[in-house]
């Protein structure tokens, strides 16, 4: 009818009600689109994103379809990746942020304690290098051996490699021989030692060896003037309890009884042949019981020839299991007591008189 408006009227020129409503509902759309997809990146964030992803694209297609918008399955899917590549992103973000920041605190750890080890280092090869020490170290049993270090001029000790290591040159022998012994044991079985030894131009010298568990170490150090007197009174004591040895063992295997005794006339020690003449089990029962070799009498005669000349030399008699023998008796009586020696002269005298006995006949 003339005058009505039609349902439509007045949308063709001005866009009318109905327009202002649609683009209302597009802005709406497009506001609570935008809402939505934040909503997603920050689920994304967390450790919940994989759960809450099809939960945020079916809100997203929730709020696309009240608002009147065409979205397919396709773009959602391709929005929920999206989402979720972003919050994976961001957590391998965090993740390597915390790596790095352990991985530099570590590096400072290791940076500190390689500074330690660098100033120990030095510390150890300032005292290795000094010139009153020389160091022998071996670093496996086929490899040569290395030395750091070096010895004062007046020790007699060599600064060339090959001369140093062949102790016979610049030792004496009797401190080379214990010294090669000595080193053989350690390398060998991982014996230690400490010596005092003594170089051809008479300075002592100490010499340490130890084992550790991949190196031998030699060390030879050079002494002071004092620990130079008590090296030097050492070496003599080694080499006078050497030469005691030596003349024990040269006693022990005389066929001739020998003794020593105290200054009060104790016996001290006897030989083999001694023990046999008094019927002793061996030496040392002999010196227990205090068997005695000759008798009193004889011993008297001793004690007063001492008193007035240290020596005695005279021919006595005793008796050896049940027989009268005589024997040259030596005996020389020191500051610290003495020693006797005797020699059978049986056969001697034995022979003596049966030729007075033929001349005076």
């Amino acid at each position: 009818m003339p005058g009505d408006n039609p349902p439509c009227a007045g949308q063709a020129v001005s866009g009318g009600h109905n327009d202002s409503i649609t683009g209302s509902a597009a802005r709406g759309g497009s506001l609570l689109w935008r809402a939505g997809s934040r909503v997603g990146v920050l689920l994304a964030s967390s450790a919940l994103v994989g759960p809450l992803l099809g939960f945020t694209a079916h809100a997203q297609t929730h709020v696309a379809q009240k608002a009147g918008l065409s979205v397919s399955t396709v773009e959602v899917m391709q929005l929920a990746m999206f989402v979720g590549v972003m919050g994976a992103a961001l957590l391998s973000a965090i993740f390597l942020i915390r790596e790095r920041a352990r991985t530099s605190a570590e590096n400072a750890e290791l940076r500190t304690r390689i500074a330690d080890v660098n100033a120990a280092l030095q510390r150890s090869e300032a005292l290795l290098h000094s010139r009153d020490q020389r160091v022998v170290v071996w670093a496996a049993e086929n490899k040569k051996p290395e030395l750091v270090g070096t010895l004062p001029i007046e020790s007699g000790a060599p600064e060339d490699r090959a001369a140093f290591l062949a102790f016979g040159r610049w030792l004496m022998p009797r401190s080379a021989a214990a010294l090669e012994h000595a080193v053989a044991a350690l390398r060998d079985k991982a014996k230690p030692f400490d010596l005092v030894i003594e170089s051809q131009a008479g300075q002592p010298l100490e010499v340490h060896g130890r084992k550790s568990a991949a190196h031998v170490l030699v060390r030879f150090v050079s002494l002071s003037e004092t620990q130079r007197s008590q090296a030097r009174l050492k070496i003599e004591n080694q080499r006078l309890a050497a030469d005691h040895e030596t003349l024990i063992g040269l006693l022990d295997a005389l066929k001739m009884p020998s003794w020593l005794r105290t200054v009060d006339g104790r016996l001290k020690w006897v030989n083999r042949a001694y023990a046999e003449a008094v019927e002793a089990e061996n030496a040392e029962a002999a010196v227990r019981d205090g068997k005695e070799f000759l008798g009193g009498q004889a011993r008297d005669t001793i004690a007063a020839q001492h008193k007035s000349h240290p020596v005695f030399e005279q021919a006595l008699s005793t008796v050896i299991e049940g027989d009268r023998r005589m024997f040259a008796v030596t005996d020389f009586a020191g500051a610290d007591g003495s020693a006797g020696l005797a020699c059978d002269i049986s056969a001697i005298e034995a022979i003596r008189g049966e030729y007075e006995r033929t001349v005076q006949s």
